[in-house]
């Protein structure tokens, strides 16, 4: 069965418009004799005007004589269930103000549209597919592509079980229920919005991929997402595709655990959807600086480290390379030979104690910032450096007049000191115990 034929004089008929689309009556060719000149649009076999009751359907079609060879417009027809979901497409675009046509082809054939309806100012034309038989996912992405090509606009309708295809392109499920108008099963949706109480500072987000560790408050990237609409009439679903108030979309924001899912929402739920879509990529902006600081400061704290290191690694350099000559010094100073301390210690602001006679004579390459504090204790004492820089630096913070040394030794170059972590560097907590010679112990 076929709803579109071609009359030898006034051309293409409609069998499911009363006029037949073209200002006639239907009983001008039903059961005319002689017969109307009524022949496929395909095929070019003859045809013949039939009228059935199906349930509550009042059937018109054209079925071709006998004989007829299986072109596409008939075999198109095929199925009562595919036959009755075109009547009520067409019927629902045609109540909803728009023209309708069945069987409409592209000029070239690359696609055939069960039902097209088109806009009465002509600006919007969407193609209105029944899909009951099985179909492969990249079929029929591939014919939605085709309509895309040329501006069409499109929506299939399944009643199948299984639709594998539903995610993939504007699409919706249908059920034909025993009493009762055919409803939209799935394949709209609704945007469900969420938000902390306090937007700027999120309080339900803790997994450690949403920005956890970060110091500072963060604010909400909303926590709404997607659902599953109740079953509405064809009809309602029908009238707002042609009313432009529901629209094919792909989803983005979190919901049917894939982005890229196709569903027909209204705009109220896109702008909610955006809403969220903005907070969120503010919420990123904001660990994204937040992650920055905690680097920086990491960096930073990572390379005062490292100097530190070094600081005390160059100090123990001067200090060990200074006790040969110290000693030479004060045992011709004194007349006595000196004891040398081990170390730098923290009664002498981390310098090397030299003792004569069992009591304290002078100190090996004191830390300078140290000195102030034990100043008193200090200031009887010969305070010994490598350099004149050195020596200015202690100079500054030891007391007025205190005796400072400067001994001339060759010292080599300080190694660079390794990252922390690897395995040739030490930490500052080695470094320092090394100074304390807690390291011997």
């Amino acid at each position: 069965m076929v709803f579109v034929g071609v009359h030898g004089e006034w051309g293409r008929i409609d069998a499911t418009q009363a006029d037949l689309g073209c200002g006639r009556d239907r009983e001008s060719v039903y059961k005319a004799r002689p017969p109307a000149p009524l022949t496929c649009h395909e095929c070019g076999w003859r045809l013949h005007l039939v009228h059935k009751t199906h349930g509550s359907y009042d059937l018109w079609f054209f079925r071709h004589a006998t004989n007829a060879p299986d072109c596409e417009a008939r075999l198109a027809g095929e199925g009562m269930a595919h036959h009755l979901l075109k009547l009520d497409l067409a019927h629902h675009a045609r109540a909803a103000g728009w023209s309708a046509e069945y069987e409409v082809a592209a000029p070239d054939g690359s696609w055939r549209a069960d039902v097209m309806a088109t806009s009465p100012d002509g600006t919007r034309r969407v193609a209105l597919e029944a899909q009951m038989a099985a179909i492969s996912v990249s079929d029929i992405e591939a014919r939605t592509e085709r309509y895309e090509a040329v501006g069409v606009e499109v929506c299939w309708f399944t009643d199948r079980r299984t639709v594998p295809w539903l995610d993939d392109v504007p699409s919706v499920q249908i059920a034909r229920p025993d009493d009762g108008p055919v409803q939209v099963t799935a394949g709209a949706a609704r945007f469900e919005p969420e938000w902390c109480e306090d937007r700027a500072d999120c309080g339900l987000c803790e997994c450690e991929n949403c920005g956890a560790g970060v110091e500072g408050a963060l604010p909400c990237g909303g926590h709404g997402r997607w659902s599953g609409v109740e079953p509405l009439p064809l009809d309602r679903f029908v009238a707002a595709i042609c009313a432009n108030t529901t629209r094919p979309h792909r989803l983005r924001a979190k919901g049917w655990g894939d982005e890229g899912t196709w569903r027909w929402i209204t705009r109220r739920y896109f702008e909610l959807e955006e809403e969220q879509l903005r907070a969120t990529a503010r919420r990123a902006d904001t660990i994204e600086r937040l992650t920055a600081v905690r680097r920086r400061r990491q960096e930073a704290r990572q390379s005062a480290e490292q100097d530190h290191v070094a600081a005390i690694e160059a100090l123990l350099q001067r200090q060990k390379a200074l006790v040969k000559p110290v000693v030479e010094f004060v045992f011709h100073e004194a007349g006595a030979s000196p004891d040398v301390g081990r170390d730098g210690i923290p009664e002498f602001a981390m310098g090397v104690p030299v003792y004569v006679r069992g009591k304290p004579y002078a100190v090996i390459c004191p830390v300078a910032g140290r000195v102030p504090a034990l100043r008193h204790r200090l200031a009887p004492l010969v305070l010994f450096a490598a350099t004149e820089r050195e020596r200015g630096r202690i100079a500054a913070a030891a007391a007025p007049g205190q005796r400072v040394e400067v001994l001339a030794v060759d010292l080599s170059p300080t190694a660079p000191v390794p990252a922390q972590g690897e395995q040739e560097g030490i930490t500052v907590k080695q470094a320092v115990n090394r100074m304390l010679g807690l390291d011997r112990m």
